[in-house]
């Protein structure tokens, strides 16, 4: 589906209307088309929606503005008050400095007196002293009724101000009840209409992945899925991942003791004694979890479908042109030598013309030169090194690119510095300017990292004009939701607390499938991750002092645990009005509140999808 804005309105755009060029549309230039065109169009068209949403809420904007406004002032007034009791805190403070000081010195010269006798000075200092006590503690009860005076007019001002903001929410309820899950692929789909995100990663899509391109779905229990997002460009699959995985590996402790020992030597027939002392370390190694994010891109295409390469990013971006201009020309004679000497042993590498290309690109382990020059034409190589050059807009070569026959994995690490996965409620609130505020700016971030994501797929014109070949899906499938899907919303369930409380490490979830119909998957959700007991091992060392010594290393050990738990995940019908998602969602937590007697507060809003845990 695709989104068109006619007069204020969101319409699906018919297949008529793609076919009028906008499906079949080539991007060139594409750091260039960004900065030109398409930066400014999609933040336009989230604009032109959100005024969309605001007219179809009914809300009142100006109304919403005044109550917002009486809420800054009055946190305003609150944040004057809160200065003047700090004022007044600090006043007392330095009254109870000057008491004490006081104190003191009525005590010294009391002391004074009792050694020497009566005195005029030590009698002045002693009135003026108490004098000063009195005074500070009139101060002191003053200024603690003026305290206690603010702090209550403070205290009914926040309660006003509570008042308030439940007062701006409620006008802006039917706003925040419109805002769907998947506003941002929505949005991106209306600016770049050759490129469709789906609703949700379902097995249909992953089975056109294997079954036509090749793609190998890996089940590793090492990685899982905490975001995903599907799709197609002009009907060739791709789908953006980004993973939680899990290695083991190791951990060196370490522990030390400190020794002590004496040692006597005679000189001249004097006997002296020395002290010693010496510390001790010792280390052991033992296993050790370690975790952390992988974003990624997989996309199917029958183009050179038996080219075989890799490559690494190379850090362009952080390079002035004189600096890759050296490195090309120091590389390039490598690359000529070692084309030559394969050339001699019949491989068929061959150097490209584009040097600068050839040395920051460096698929050098290509295994197919007529496929790699099909897909790497000069516009390829052009847009590819402008990609990876671009310091501004984009996020210059942060990406690995593997090809394996028809299916093309990237790895952009940006897309591991952006909250992907937000939910209809991140841009929920109170105050409508910074309610729009927040859905522009958090859409035009969505599209860059996305854009730039695509972009080196983009940036090679056949992977565009390429349209795949029909494919014969199969009658039935176990699922509705891709294992990818599965674990998506299992991780946003569970992201908060560890599925399984006896582990002190995050998890690993793995999904399996118990059963399937009537839009609705039962899944088995595995969480693997460790509980930790702390020990400790001696290790012997020896001293200066001529003994063994055994050294205490604390270290701590993972236990592997394991726990399933039973989810029942609800996926939602599409809707050709895109803004009754709320509705329908709505209408689905009824059903299940009434006939599977679950508690509202049970059932979880993961994407287009709501799931609950099946009570065993």
């Amino acid at each position: 589906m695709y989104l068109r804005f006619e007069s204020g309105a969101v319409t699906d755009m018919n297949d008529s209307a793609k076919g009028a060029g906008l499906e079949n549309e080539v991007i060139f230039d594409l750091v260039d088309s960004y900065k030109n065109k398409y930066r400014g169009l999609h933040e336009k068209n989230t604009a032109e929606y959100f005024d969309h949403l605001v007219r179809k809420s009914g809300i009142s904007v100006r109304q919403n503005q005044k109550t917002n406004k009486k809420i800054k002032e009055t946190e305003s007034h609150i944040r004057e008050l809160a200065d003047r009791i700090n004022k007044g805190n600090t006043r007392k403070k330095l009254l109870v400095g000057i008491i004490i000081v006081s104190a003191i010195l009525i005590l010294v010269q009391v002391m004074a007196m009792a050694e020497v006798g009566m005195g005029l000075v030590p009698l002045l200092i002693i009135g003026l002293g108490a004098a000063s006590i009195a005074m500070c503690v009139y101060l002191m009860v003053k200024f603690s009724q003026r305290t206690r005076k603010l702090k209550t007019v403070k205290y009914d001002l926040e309660s006003v101000v509570r008042g308030l903001k439940a007062e701006a929410r409620e006008q802006l309820r039917p706003l925040n009840e419109l805002f769907t899950p998947k506003v941002c692929p929505l949005l991106f789909s209306k600016t770049l209409p050759n490129i469709n995100l789906d609703k949700i990663f379902d097995t249909k899509r992953l089975d056109y992945l294997v079954g036509k391109f090749g793609f190998e779905a890996s089940r590793d229990n090492n990685r899982s899925t905490i975001y995903v997002q599907s799709g197609d460009i002009n009907g060739n699959p791709f789908f953006i991942c980004c993973d939680r995985t899990h290695e083991l590996g190791t951990k060196t402790y370490t522990g030390s003791r400190t020794i002590h020992w004496i040692t006597t030597h005679s000189t001249g027939g004097k006997t002296s004694v020395r002290h010693h002392s010496q510390t001790l370390t010792a280390s052991v190694e033992k296993p050790c979890p370690y975790y952390k994010k992988q974003a990624y891109l997989v996309y199917g295409n029958e183009a050179a479908p038996d080219l075989v390469f890799s490559r690494q990013d190379s850090d362009a971006e952080h390079m002035a042109q004189k600096e890759i201009d050296k490195q090309v020309s120091k590389k390039i004679k490598k690359l000529n030598k070692r084309a030559e000497r394969n050339t001699a042993r019949g491989d068929s590498f061959t150097v490209l013309g584009n040097s600068e290309f050839e040395v920051l690109f460096g698929a050098v382990d290509r295994n197919n030169e007529v496929q790699f020059r099909l897909l790497f034409t000069p516009l390829a190589q052009k847009q590819l090194l402008e990609l990876m050059k671009e310091k501004e807009a984009g996020f210059g070569d942060d990406f690995g690119f593997v090809k394996r026959k028809m299916i093309n994995y990237l790895y952009p690490k940006h897309l591991e510095d952006i909250k992907l996965s937000v939910t209809s409620e991140y841009f929920q609130g109170y105050d409508i300017d910074a309610v729009k505020s927040k859905f522009i700016s958090y859409n035009n971030e969505y599209f860059r990292h996305v854009y730039f994501a695509l972009a080196p797929i983009l940036a090679i014109p056949l992977y565009q004009q390429q349209k795949p070949r029909e494919y014969i899906y199969r009658d039935l499938y176990d699922s509705y939701a891709s294992f990818y899907e599965d674990e998506y919303i299992a991780n946003s369930i569970f992201h908060r607390a560890p599925l399984n409380p006896r582990s002190t490490t995050p998890s690993i979830l793995k999904t399996t499938v118990l059963a399937s119909g009537d839009n609705c998957d039962t899944i088995r959700v595995t969480a693997y991750g460790y509980c930790t007991e702390q020990r400790i091992d001696y290790v012997q060392k020896f001293g200066g002092d001529g003994r063994f010594h055994r050294i205490p290393v604390e270290w701590t050990e993972y236990i592997p645990v394991t726990q399933d738990t039973d989810l029942v995940v609800n996926i939602i019908s599409d809707e050709s009005d895109r803004t009754t998602y709320y509705s329908k969602f709505k209408e689905v937590v009824e059903r299940l509140r009434t006939q599977q007697q679950i508690d509202e507060k049970d059932i979880f809003r993961v994407g287009m999808s709501l799931a609950y845990i099946l009570k065993k």
